[in-house]
């Protein structure tokens, strides 16, 4: 039988006291004869096995292949997050995490008991980038478990806390089938408040079975798929046109003289810098075009020129900067969502390697990427004249304005331009069709990018949806759209997701309820 090191002491500890109440008189009458002896011997024994413990723990139990294991693991896919707080990953095996639950009480993360308490998620793999797992030092842990340890330490009693959160498990698991297994990630999001209502992602993984280190190391080790990594909230993904219509902001926002006021006409093809590929239309060419019909048709040439060409790429990375962009958006959260990376969305961001790059910022190649979050803020944002939230997974809070400058009177045309795509002739007007029906008003841009130097080939639809007051922004981002347009891949993903909210009455609300 194995016997640990506490287990020694208080053995040590019991023998001492039963020692001292035989001195006193103790119990056990016929033992007095003993009382001189057996004190001073019982009192040799604890001092003797505890200076025998405490060199057993320092020279024979902590080896350095132990010490290994708590700082690296024991296998090598055993990983220690950046933040190593000891004091909270150590303190939580033996303090109880609080219940997690979605906004309508159905529970994701909890215990049961098999032979010994263990912390369980009930939903699995549908939730497993946000609510996370907690496993204690070896594998650490991510997502609102990891925050729920932080939490309880900095409480400082022995209860258990728990969260609530903003999403919905009927929409998450939605957003899942939606995907219907491609790589990539569906963000729905409280335009009004900051709520995220689903962050689905595929891959995922089982966080029940990190505990397993063959289903650990398997996880850990596969870096295509990269299952343990949310596509919503940790990557980025070139934005293809998906940036236009921020490309757009830039030019209204600067008052930029636009290429329709000295007679542009799109030939097809546009060669920003000498000796370099052109951009093009893929065979086709729009003529003379304004900006609302270039959003409509989606036309590279109109925005390369207007970025490039007319706003010009310093400019136009200061105005996406002043709009989230290389900066580091953080939640609206009372959990430690935001202390040590936890579950912090990674950077949308703007770089001009050189000047190929620079001349590919108007259709979202080479010199951009676009985080999901990030990107489902600047939807809501745009819905709300200017007005942009944190993102916010937790219930209860009051929403958080964020110092991003958009003007009113930039959202509102912003708005219109964002109507384009879903007209006649709009690169979504097919996957839309008939949506006006239910009375939802549908806002949106596709986004189809070529192949990257990383071998991704992404495909975006940003959007919101307006009904009754009441407005949502639904993001879906592909990671590999295998040869296949955005407004056919990720237009209809978006419209299941406006068909689900309206379903589940969250378009049949007041204006700033709550659920």
């Amino acid at each position: 039988m194995h016997i640990t090191l506490t287990q020694i002491v208080l053995i040590l500890w019991g023998l001492l006291l039963l020692a001292v109440l035989l001195q006193y008189g103790g119990l056990v009458e016929s033992l007095r004869a003993l009382k001189g002896i057996g004190v001073k011997l019982v009192a040799g024994l604890v001092t003797v096995g505890a200076v025998a413990a405490v060199i057993y723990r320092s020279t024979g139990y902590m080896t350095p292949e132990r010490e290994g294991w708590i700082v690296r693991g024991r296998t090598p896919a055993d990983s220690v997050s950046p933040g190593f707080n000891t004091k909270a990953r150590f303190r939580s095996l033996a303090q109880p995490l609080g219940r997690v639950t979605d906004r309508n009480g159905t529970l994701l993360a909890g215990y049961r008991f098999d032979e010994h308490l263990k912390r369980t998620y009930p939903a699995g793999n549908l939730t497993a980038h946000m609510v996370g797992y907690w496993t204690g030092p070896l594998r650490d842990g991510m997502g609102i478990e990891k925050a729920l340890t932080m939490l309880n330490d900095s409480l400082h009693d022995d209860l258990p806390h728990d969260v609530k959160l903003a999403l919905d498990l009927r929409l998450q698991r939605d957003a899942m089938r939606a995907l219907g297994g491609r790589f990539g990630a569906i963000v729905v999001m409280d335009a009004s408040t900051g709520e995220v209502l689903a962050a689905a992602n595929y891959p995922t993984f089982n966080p029940d079975s990190v505990w397993y280190d063959e289903a650990w190391t398997r996880y850990v080790r596969d870096t295509i798929s990269r299952p343990l990594t949310s596509r919503a909230i940790k990557d980025n993904f070139s934005p293809g046109s998906s940036i236009k219509p921020f490309i757009a902001g830039a030019a209204l926002q600067l008052g930029t003289p636009l290429p329709e006021q000295s007679g542009f006409v799109c030939t097809g093809t546009y060669t920003p810098v000498r000796g370099t590929s052109e951009i093009t239309e893929h065979g086709s060419a729009h003529g003379r075009v304004d900006m609302a019909r270039a959003m409509r048709y989606s036309c590279n040439v109109y925005f390369s020129y207007l970025a490039y060409g007319l706003v010009g790429f310093r400019p136009a990375k200061t105005y996406l900067d002043s709009i989230g962009f290389d900066e580091r958006l953080r939640w609206n959260s009372a959990a430690f969502l935001n202390e040590y990376r936890t579950l912090l969305p990674a950077r949308s961001w703007v770089k001009g390697r050189d000047e190929i790059a620079k001349s590919r910022l108007g259709i979202g190649q080479a010199s951009v990427k676009s985080n999901p979050i990030h990107v489902a803020v600047l939807m809501a944002g745009i819905a709300n004249g200017g007005i942009f939230h944190s993102p916010m997974l937790e219930r209860g809070r009051a929403p958080d304005t964020l110092r991003w400058h958009m003007s009113q009177t930039i959202a509102r045309k912003l708005e219109a331009l964002l109507r384009e795509p879903l007209l006649p002739g709009g690169t979504a007007a097919k996957a839309f069709a008939g949506i006006g029906s239910r009375g939802i008003e549908v806002f949106g841009k596709t986004g189809t990018a070529d192949r990257e130097p990383d071998g991704r080939e992404p495909s975006w639809f940003i959007s919101y949806g307006r009904k009754n007051g009441r407005t949502f922004a639904v993001v879906v981002a592909i990671q590999n759209r295998n040869g296949m347009f955005a407004g056919d891949l990720n237009a209809p993903m978006a419209r299941r997701m406006y068909e689900a909210l309206d379903g589940y009455g969250y378009y049949s609300e007041p204006a700033g309820a709550h659920r």
